[in-house]
């Protein structure tokens, strides 16, 4: 099937190319357009530079980095020279060329690796599989993917009473879309080779689906450096982009009604494919329906009735994927759908959370920093609405905001969702100026109305709640002494640990040394650590696998956990060994 091309948004309209009759574009748009295809040709240069030092897989590889540095420099030169810098031929050439300068290198790296980076990518190879077995995946134990990971106890997703997430925790798009392949017969990292197929699938449809004027965005993005390194080492959330892409492609138009052609049905049915690959794409749901009830309203239809029918469309797609599941054990499916959002799960992300395990602050409340997390997701949602001339392009560039106060922000939740965005931005039209702005009155002046008291009350309660999040660590965590170190690696971490509540708690110990902490460090004796109401104990950690020492000067900190989600850390320690 193919897609209709998109037009471009009036912002855009005079980069459109000149008709006959029409003025021609303007120097300052050619001159900015040619140098953006120069970053992508350089792109093109320096993946052959870098394919280059891959010769050791293949002398294949010496000559094809030779042809990306002969290419990335003629089409660097082409690209001013042309009379034409929009030629259709160009583009598509580019595009061949820069998905051949990024994925070459990558297939060298998946082909040769031979351990996942992920234990969600090992999930789905696991899952996958026990379904061809006749298997419910959602019932069998994942602990299989210890064999698929270099060092298990490196990549698990620990939870905060000690243990480990040992079961299919997404939707089951994420593993039915590596059956078909694994029937077949392939097994070598499956998973990698789907989810980079995935994002250059993704880095296509933006290539089409934005106007031919900034065609180049999609390139360059497709060839970000981390985005490329993360969908092609155990990234799986590049499985729904794709999906999630075609279902923001002029989202607004939905609300049309039966004028609107092929957006009357696909964005909704993307979107319930997309959720149901992946948890992420939920939290677009209430935007897009909010977002559509707003069109509908301004175009004289019944808003409800269409956002509902939106919504209505979304969950019955996302229900035909999972039913069987869903049919096959209704328990385990909501268990291990619903994980990421009851389990308690361990702090991890680049996110604020980041301040408590990094050793900034002392320790963090899990649960009030989700609760800080759901907040502001409220006050974002509340703002699209309230503000929805000005968001109508931005909302889903200001959501990962919300990810970034919640206890688990990983880096994914951060970027992922970047691409998609650029997308919607650009292809929406523009939304109505509110009545006091065409009219002159009011200008300067906040109105917020019920969505703007929302979305102030969920702004100040987030803020709140994420700064209480970081006080009243129940643990006072001392290292005592050097950490004990036999044949190059850390053997033993001697702790002072002082209980600062009324309760008995027995806290989980991870030692974080400038990397993924290595599991849980255990007690000498292997026995479960107690501590009374404020009482203080003296404890010696060993690591449950063989863990490295840092180099000299690097900081590290101890981490220690309690079942009430609560997180306890050292002060920063350097290693001085």
């Amino acid at each position: 099937m193919s897609l209709p091309r998109s037009s471009p948004p009036q912002h855009l309209a005079a980069y459109r190319p000149a008709a006959q009759g029409e003025p021609a574009v303007s120097r300052d748009a050619q001159l900015a357009e040619r140098c953006a295809w120069s970053l992508v040709w350089f792109v093109v240069l320096a993946g052959g530079l870098g394919l280059w030092g891959f010769w050791w897989s293949s002398a294949w590889d010496s000559v094809l980095g030779v042809l990306f540095v002969v290419f990335g420099i003629a089409g660097t030169v082409v690209t001013w020279r042309s009379a034409n810098c929009r030629s259709r031929a160009m583009h598509l050439l580019a595009l061949v060329a820069v998905i051949l300068a990024v994925g070459v290198p990558q297939t060298v790296v998946v082909h040769t690796r031979h351990w996942y980076s992920t234990d969600s990518a090992a999930f789905d190879q696991v899952a996958a599989h026990a379904l061809l077995e006749g298997k419910d995946p959602y019932t069998v134990s994942m602990a299989p993917a210890a064999g698929l990971l270099q060092g298990a106890d490196r990549y698990w997703t620990y939870t905060t009473t000690g243990g480990h997430v040992a079961a299919v925790s997404y939707p089951a798009g994420s593993f039915l879309l590596i059956v078909p392949a694994m029937a077949v017969g392939l097994r070598h990292q499956i998973v990698d080779w789907i989810d980079l197929v995935a994002w250059f699938v993704a880095g296509v449809l933006l290539f089409f689906l934005l106007p031919v004027a900034v065609r180049w965005l999609a390139l360059l993005v497709m060839s970000i450096p981390l985005l490329v390194a993360l969908f092609s080492g155990g990234g799986t959330d590049a499985v729904f982009l794709p999906f999630l892409m075609v279902a923001l492609w002029r989202w607004d138009r939905y609300a049309q009604g039966p004028e609107a052609g092929v957006a009357r049905w696909i964005g909704p049915v993307a979107l319930g494919l997309a959720c149901a690959v992946k948890q992420v794409p939920w939290f677009c749901v209430p935007f897009l329906a909010a977002g559509i009830a707003i069109e509908a309203r301004r175009d004289g239809r019944p808003a409800g009735r269409v956002a509902l029918r939106y919504v209505a469309t979304v969950v019955a797609v996302f229900a035909v994927v999972n039913l069987p599941f869903i049919v096959w054990s209704p328990t385990a499916w909501v268990r291990g759908t619903m994980t990421p959002f009851v389990q308690p799960l361990v702090a991890d992300g680049q996110g604020l959370v980041a301040l408590a395990t990094h050793g900034v602050v002392r320790g963090a409340d899990l649960t009030l920093l989700t609760a800080a997390g759901g907040l502001v997701y409220l006050c974002l949602l509340a703002l699209f609405v309230g503000a929805y001339a000005r968001l109508k392009r931005v909302w889903l560039l200001l959501l990962p905001v919300a990810f970034f106060f919640s206890s688990r922000s990983l880096s994914s939740y951060l970027v992922d969702l970047f691409a998609a965005a650029l997308l919607a931005a650009v292809s929406v039209a523009d939304a109505p100026a509110p009545a006091s702005r065409v009219s002159g009155r009011g200008r300067g002046v906040w109105r917020p109305g019920p969505p703007g008291a929302v979305a102030v009350v969920g702004a100040l309660g987030g803020l709140v709640v994420g700064a209480l999040a970081f006080t009243g660590a129940p643990l006072r965590l001392s290292v005592v002494g050097a950490p004990v170190v036999r044949n190059g690696a850390v053997d033993a971490v001697t702790v002072s640990v002082r209980n600062l509540t009324g309760v008995t708690v027995a806290p989980h110990f991870l030692v974080n040394m400038a990397g993924n902490p290595n599991g849980f460090w255990l007690p000498t004796g292997a026995g479960a650590l107690h501590i009374g109401p404020h009482a203080t104990a003296t404890v010696t950690l060993h690591p449950p696998i063989w863990t490295g020492t840092p180099r000299r000067g690097m900081h590290w900190v101890v981490e220690a956990y309690t079942a009430a989600r609560r997180l306890s850390t050292s002060s920063l320690q350097v290693w001085n060994g």
